[in-house]
C-alpha cells in the first residue's frame, strides 16, 4: 500500500515549482493584505475568491510562509500532498465501513496516488480546495452513521470546513440532512437544518457569483444540462483518450448511473433480485458518499455547462472524476454479485495497476510542458513583465503585487546570452504562427491566442525543457521564452524521428518581427538552433 503513496510523493516533489499559477494570485494577495495589517485577519481568511470562500488554501499559504519566511509555492504544493493523504484515509473509512479485508482497497490507493490527479496537486490553490472539499465531506458523513450517534455533532464543524475550501463543499449539507431523515433521526435532522440555515445566511452575506459562473435555467437547456451531468460523472474516461473524451465520458457516466440505480433499486433478496422501495432510502456510508459526489458533479455542471459540454472534462476537475470512480468501485465491492469472486479481485487490482503505471507515461509530456511553461513565465515576467503561459483572460499583475515573493531564476545570464546568440545553421527547421479566430473556448479571453508550430525537429532535441526563444528585431534586449510541447512521434523503426513542437500563447508581445531560435539544455549546457530571423508576431 505504501509504494504508490511514496512513488507519487516523489513525483510531486520532482515537479512542484515555486511559481504561482493563475488563481494562485489570490494567495499572493492574501499574504500582501495580511502583512499590511489594514484588514481584520479573519475577514481576509473568509473573504470571497471568485465563487468560493477559500479559507483553507489561504491557511496553506500562510503555513508555508511561516515555515519558509517568504512566499514559497513549491512548499505549499508539498504541504498539499497531506490533503491527498487525508482523502485517502477518508476513502479507507468508507471501505472499512462495509469490508473487513484490505486487499480490495489496493485499487483505491493505486488510482488516488498517481498522476491521474496531477493537475490538481501540482497547483497550490486546488490542492487545498478540491481535495479538501471531498475529504471533509466524507469525514462529515462518517460521523452521521447510525453507530456514531454519540458523536454526530462533530459532523457540522467538519461540514463548515468543507464549505471553506470551495463552493462545492456546501453540497454536503443537504446530503447530511437527507441522510439523517432517511435514518428517521428527526431531531438530529432538524438541528442540522437549523444550524445549516443560520450558517448559510452568514456564508452568503454580500456573496456575488463571478462572471465564471454563467447560471441560467430554461426548459430548452435541460437536455444540455442532463448531458453535461452524465459527462462530468463519467469524466474519468477522458484518461483513455482526450480526443474522444466527451463520447467516452458519456458512455462511462451512463454506465455508472445505470448500474448504481439498478443495484440500488433491485437488491438481492432471498437469492433473487427484486425491486424494493424500502431499500432505496436505506443508505449506508458508501452509498451516501457516492451521492455526495454526484452532488459535486451537479454543482460543476450547473456552474459550467453554459460554456459547453467540453468544460465538463477539464483537467482541474480530475480529483472529482477519480473520486467518483473510486466511490463507484467501493459501491461495487459492497453490492455487486461478483464482488467475492477471485477474478473480481484480480481484475480490479490489475486494472488499477495498469491505470496507475500508464498514467505516469501518459501524462509525462503534459507535466513536463507545464513545468517548462512556469519556468518560462518566471523568466518572462522578471524580464518583460508578461506571462505567456497563463493569465489568458486576466491582466498581468503589476510588479508591486509580488512585493512578498521572488520569482526563481531557472536560466542564468550565460544561458540566455548563449540562446540569444544562436548562429544561422542552415537547418531544416520551420515555424508557423497562426492566430485563432473566435473559438468558443477563447471567447472570454482578453487577448487573442496564437498557435505556434515548430516543424522538422530532429531526434537530437530532448523531449522536455525545450523552448522557443524570440528576440525582438527592433530591440534585441527584448527576449522571450515560450515553452514547447513535444508532439513528435515517439519512435519509428527503433529510432527517434523528426516531428513538431507546439505551443499556444496570448498575443501580449509587441507586434513586429522577431528572430526565432530553438533552445534547450544538454547536460546543463545551453544548445540552440536558428529557426528564422523574420517571424511576424
Amino acid at each position: 500500500m505504501a509504494v504508490p503513496v511514496i512513488a507519487f510523493a516523489v513525483f510531486i516533489f520532482k515537479h512542484a515549482l515555486n511559481v504561482p499559477f493563475m488563481d494562485d494570485m489570490e494567495l499572493v494577495d492574501s499574504i500582501n493584505v495580511l502583512k499590511k495589517g489594514d484588514t481584520n485577519p479573519f475577514t481576509t481568511l473568509v473573504r470571497q475568491q471568485n465563487d468560493h470562500r477559500s479559507t483553507f488554501p489561504r491557511l496553506g499559504i500562510i503555513l508555508s510562509y511561516l515555515l519558509s519566511g517568504t512566499l514559497d509555492f513549491r512548499l505549499t504544493i508539498l504541504l498539499g500532498y497531506f490533503n491527498l493523504i487525508l482523502l485517502g484515509y477518508a476513502f479507507y473509512l468508507v471501505y472499512r465501513s462495509a469490508n473487513k479485508g484490505i486487499t480490495l482497497f489496493l485499487p483505491v490507493v493505486l488510482m488516488l496516488f498517481s498522476p491521474l490527479v496531477y493537475y490538481v496537486h501540482l497547483w497550490s490553490l486546488t490542492a487545498f480546495q478540491h481535495t479538501l472539499s471531498i475529504a471533509f465531506s466524507i469525514l462529515c458523513l462518517y460521523f452521521l452513521q447510525p453507530e456514531k450517534k454519540a458523536s454526530w455533532l462533530f459532523a457540522f464543524p467538519i461540514a463548515i470546513a468543507a464549505t471553506l475550501t470551495n463552493l462545492d463543499g456546501i453540497s454536503v449539507m443537504p446530503v447530511c440532512i437527507f441522510w439523517l431523515m432517511t435514518q428517521r433521526r428527526w431531531k438530529h435532522s432538524l438541528i442540522f437544518l437549523v444550524l445549516t440555515a443560520v450558517y448559510l445566511a452568514i456564508y452568503f452575506t454580500d456573496f456575488k457569483l463571478s462572471s465564471a459562473s454563467q447560471i441560467g435555467f430554461s426548459v430548452s437547456s435541460l437536455p444540455l444540462m442532463a448531458h453535461a451531468f452524465v459527462v462530468v460523472t463519467g469524466s474519468f474516461a477522458r484518461f483513455i483518450s482526450d480526443t474522444h473524451g466527451i463520447v467516452l465520458s458519456t458512455i462511462l457516466g451512463s454506465g455508472i448511473l445505470i448500474t448504481f440505480i439498478a443495484l440500488k433499486f433491485f437488491p438481492r433478496i432471498q437469492d433473487r433480485y427484486r425491486f424494493s422501495f424500502a431499500e432505496i432510502f436505506s443508505l449506508d456510508l458508501t452509498e451516501i458518499c457516492f451521492l455526495r459526489m454526484l452532488g459535486s458533479m451537479a454543482m460543476i455542471m450547473i456552474g459550467r455547462y453554459a460554456e459547453g459540454v467540453g468544460n465538463m472534462i477539464a483537467p482541474r476537475f480530475q480529483v472529482y472524476s477519480v473520486s467518483v470512480a473510486i466511490l463507484f468501485y467501493l459501491f461495487l465491492v459492497k453490492n455487486a454479485p461478483f464482488r467475492k469472486a477471485v477474478f473480481f479481485k484480480i481484475a480490479a487490482i490489475s486494472i488499477a495497476l495498469v491505470l496507475s503505471v500508464y498514467s505516469y507515461k501518459k501524462y509525462d509530456r503534459a507535466v513536463n510542458f507545464s513545468d517548462a511553461g512556469l519556468k518560462a513565465d518566471s523568466y518572462n515576467y522578471t524580464r518583460n513583465r508578461v506571462f505567456l503561459h497563463q493569465y489568458y483572460n486576466l491582466p498581468d499583475p503589476d510588479p508591486a503585487f509580488y512585493e512578498n515573493y521572488n520569482f526563481p531564476e531557472y536560466f542564468g545570464k550565460n544561458v540566455i546570452n548563449n540562446w540569444k546568440a544562436a548562429a544561422a545553421s542552415g537547418s531544416d527547421l520551420g515555424i508557423e504562427v497562426t492566430e485563432y479566430g473566435d473559438l468558443p473556448r477563447y471567447k472570454t479571453y482578453i487577448h487573442r491566442v496564437k498557435a505556434i508550430r515548430v516543424m522538422n525537429v530532429g531526434g537530437e532535441v530532448p523531449g522536455k525543457d525545450v523552448y522557443l526563444g524570440l528576440t525582438e528585431n527592433a530591440n534585441s534586449n527584448r527576449f522571450y521564452l515560450v515553452a514547447l510541447k513535444d508532439d513528435r512521434p515517439s519512435w519509428k523503426g527503433g529510432k527517434s524521428v523528426a516531428g513538431e513542437f507546439d505551443a499556444e500563447i496570448p498575443a501580449k508581445m509587441k507586434p513586429g518581427s522577431y528572430t526565432a531560435t530553438l533552445c534547450w539544455l544538454d547536460d546543463e549546457k545551453p544548445r540552440s538552433v536558428m529557426i528564422s530571423k523574420n517571424v511576424s508576431l
